[in-house]
């Protein structure tokens, strides 16, 4: 069920419109890049804290979704707790499928 939210994922990384790890989530929060915010839902409280918080300050969408090691995964990467999407296109989409998936 979850899959082809990971494969859109991918394909948006490839893309080249998505940050992932933590200095580029932070710098691309900073610079008003983000569209979509994605974090991990076995993320740490904490963690999932920091970075919704810190969507709000931004005025950025934020998504729970996910595992840790499936969405490094999808990126091509190792462990990763947070994905910002920078697209519109592929934010709008991704956070669509997200929200219908808990229908």
């Amino acid at each position: 069920m979850d899959e082809p939210i990971y494969r859109m994922l991918g394909l948006c990384m490839k893309a080249g419109r998505l940050l992932s790890g933590n200095e580029q989530v932070s710098e691309g929060l900073k610079k008003g890049q983000g569209v979509l915010l994605i974090v991990t839902e076995d993320s740490s409280p904490r963690t999932k804290d920091e970075y919704t918080k810190a969507a709000g300050r931004f005025h950025i969408s934020c998504r729970l979704f996910g595992e840790k090691e499936r969405l490094g995964q999808a990126l091509g990467k190792g462990v990763r707790t947070a994905a910002l999407i920078t697209d519109k296109g592929f934010g709008r989409a991704i956070a669509e499928k997200i929200d219908h998936r808990k229908s």
